[in-house]
């Protein structure tokens, strides 16, 4: 095989000269896979892809051929930024245009002062009253052609000024993008001459996307009453236009807690609590930390056909249908990436020890194929915004709760609490305090409401001295395992009890499929949970004693 004394060489521009043929967005990067058309001779050849972004990552990139070529090496450098020309013969005349332009125009304007103030110093007493209408007519005349001047020449400043922008930016651009001056070197050696496809895959910084949602409820429907609008907000800055892209969305995402109010367990004993966080307050949002993908994630990955794929909570990939633009100016540009309709169960749910309100929620069950990851929601019921809220991470086959708001028509009132203290016992004296709270629950719909959840608590005792019995409702809380219990010879409490037609208590999580018994109640959580009629009130009655035989404090009670 013969080949040249010097390298054969070509440079390809990446902006026009190359064809975007996949594209794997990351919450903070991208990975660009670009095709290229090489014409070589056979033997050595140096090509030079230009036009690639600064903010390319040198260690990501990776260089496929397809021909009878072999690639010998590959380097990437950053070229110097060039300037633009300052200045070129007509951009000079126009220049000296605009300087003729404004002196004209500032002589008018000093010629109309003139006569204004000309016309401002004759006397009456000096002016002839036969003449006066001869003046005013000389003067109008005068203003009018002043004035038809100043606005001309106005008129022709400006189309120069324009024209001084326009010839400005036809300079600039003869400068190559001053964002996108990496160039890669490809040392290869054909064995004959041919047209290579080249794919150049690098990773790129200065671009991300957000999931978003629309959640829209139609109430009037029982089936499918709930539609996910899965959005994806797309941004990036990197100085390429992504034209005509098909773009996969890569992710590893973070989770967020839901709207209703949580109430914390409340734990009671002699020993003086230290620090903070001692189950008296509401529970706040937790913090969470978003997981980001490593450079080593960012392989090659084909993107030839539409596809999704879901990997749990952690990754998932989505394929946009078509393809797509993105510019490179830092907005967002909104894509959907499916329209879903999910089957849902409305709720009510009110923690009214920490506010009256109640809040309605729709139990979603994701039976799309997608993975919903964690993103901000615009929620619309029966075609009317309500809030804005939040998606939490939801894999397929999931239930999730998607808050709806407030709903005024379900009136809960939190009675003052009654408390007495006595003491039992001759010889070995307790002290007994008895609790006793009622709960009135009204609905003001003229429709049933099938699933209220009312949540209290009562308080755990930490002391062995202290004992808590549970009056109304009868919930009971189970022993702890013991070898016993654990070869199956002991009974689990009920996790649940009939109050009255209509009304159940249990533990919190009792629903839950596949809830440990031993676990239920350890943190004193417990539900109403309500079927009211049209128009219906109900009354929830919680009573419990707090015994104890120190007649020291009680910390927490």
């Amino acid at each position: 095989m013969e080949t040249h004394a010097v390298p054969y060489t070509l440079t390809l521009n990446s902006t026009t000269e190359s064809t975007i043929t996949a594209i794997n967005l990351y919450k903070d990067r991208a990975q660009i896979t670009r095709a290229y058309i090489a014409k070589v001779p056979e033997g050595q050849t140096h090509l030079t892809i230009s036009a690639l972004p600064n903010v390319v990552d040198h260690e990501s990139i990776k260089v496929e051929g397809r021909g009878p070529a072999v690639i010998q090496g590959v380097t990437a450098s950053k070229v110097d930024m060039q300037e633009p020309p300052s200045s070129s013969p007509l951009l000079e005349e126009l220049k000296d245009n605009k300087i003729k332009i404004q002196s004209a125009l500032d002589r008018c304007k000093k010629a109309v002062a003139v006569i204004d103030g000309y016309m401002d110093n004759i006397s009456i007493e000096h002016l002839d009253v036969s003449k006066l209408g001869e003046a005013m007519d000389v003067y109008d005349t005068t203003e009018e052609k002043w004035d038809n001047k100043i606005h001309d020449l106005e008129k022709e400043l400006e189309r120069v000024g324009d024209e001084i922008v326009k010839e400005t930016e036809r300079l600039e651009a003869m400068v190559p993008n001053k964002k996108l001056r990496t160039e890669v070197g490809i040392n290869l050696v054909a064995t004959e001459a041919a047209e290579l496809r080249i794919n150049l895959v690098y990773a790129v910084s200065h671009a991300s996307w957000e999931p978003k949602y629309d959640v829209r409820v139609d109430l009037q429907r029982e089936d499918v009453p709930v539609k996910v609008v899965y959005k994806a907000a797309i941004s990036q800055q990197t100085g390429e236009v992504w034209q005509n892209a098909p773009i996969t969305l890569e992710t590893a995402q973070p989770t967020f807690g839901l709207d209703v109010p949580t109430l914390d367990p409340r734990f009671i004993s002699h020993t003086k609590p230290s620090g903070r966080g001692q189950g008296l307050g509401v529970g706040g949002a937790k913090r969470h930390r978003r997981i980001l993908p490593d450079e080593d994630d960012l392989d090659y990955i084909e993107a030839d056909a539409t596809y999704v794929t879901s990997q749990g909570h952690v990754n998932a990939a989505f394929r946009i249908p078509g393809l797509t633009t993105i510019p490179s100016d830092d907005d967002e540009h909104e894509v959907t990436i499916a329209d879903l309709e999910l089957p849902a169960k409305m709720s009510w749910v009110g923690v009214p020890r920490v506010h009256p309100r109640v809040h309605l929620e729709a139990q979603i069950t994701n039976t799309s194929e997608y993975t919903l990851l964690s993103g901000p929601s615009n929620v619309y019921v029966d075609q009317s915004f309500i809030s804005r809220s939040s998606v939490p991470d939801v894999s397929p086959g999931e239930l999730f709760a998607c808050p709806l708001g407030v709903d005024p028509s379900i009136r809960v009132t939190y009675h003052p609490e009654i408390k007495k203290v006595g003491e039992t016992g001759f010889y070995n004296k307790s002290i007994k305090h008895t609790y006793s709270q009622r709960i009135t629950v009204h609905n003001m719909k003229p429709v049933a409401v099938s699933c209220l959840k009312i949540t209290d608590r009562v308080p755990v005792s930490q002391d062995a001295n202290i004992t808590v019995t549970i009056l109304k409702p009868a919930l009971t809380v189970s022993p702890l395992p013991t070898p016993q219990a654990l070869s199956g010879k002991a009974t689990i409490a009920a996790p649940a009890v009939n109050v009255s037609e209509g009304i159940i208590a249990q533990w919190r999580g009792a629903e839950e499929a596949g809830v440990d018994g031993w676990v239920l109640g350890r943190e004193g959580l417990f539900d109403w949970v309500c079927s009211l009629p049209a128009h219906g009130k109900a009354n929830l009655v919680l009573e419990y004693e707090v015994s104890t035989s120190q007649k020291t404090e009680i910390y927490g009670l």
